[in-house]
């Protein structure tokens, strides 16, 4: 799996659902929703050629091996005894989870750029880097 797919994303639907897709390309997938059970839905994700795939497929678990992905797998692994998800292992999935904490760096950032306290300024942009650096791990897998 590559890496996250390309912006600009946007919300479209209709009555019969909403879904998350690029706003070039054709309208590329990047997330849907399929239902599960009477009372939910999960999110769907594009992958390649496969199509749009349930996150039950892609989740990533709190315990056990940290390669077994998807309900299913974990219910054949011996080592995931319990089915506390943690992740999705999806580019696009990551990059959702982390837009809080980029959000976070580039607010830091702004407040930096507005100090008059050079000393002040160069603190707040250390902090933003940092802030900054722990978003773009989270976004690519690597936190």
């Amino acid at each position: 799996m590559g890496g996250h797919t390309p912006g600009h994303w946007g919300w479209f639907g209709t009555d019969h659902g909403v879904y998350l897709a690029t706003r070039h390309s054709g309208r590329r997938f990047v997330m849907g929703f399929r239902r599960m059970g009477m009372n939910g839905a999960q999110p769907t994700f594009q992958i390649d050629k496969k199509g749009m795939i349930p996150a039950s497929e892609l989740v990533q678990f709190e315990v056990g091996d940290k390669a077994v992905r998807g309900f299913a797998e974990a219910k054949k692994a011996e080592t995931v005894y319990r089915y506390d998800v943690v992740a999705i292992d999806h580019p696009d999935a990551r990059l959702i989870a982390a837009a809080p904490d980029m959000l976070a760096a580039l607010k830091a950032w702004k407040a930096a750029e507005n100090m008059a306290d050079i000393d002040a300024m160069v603190k707040a942009e250390g902090e933003a880097c940092v802030l900054r650096d722990k978003a773009i791990a989270e976004a690519e897998g690597q936190a």
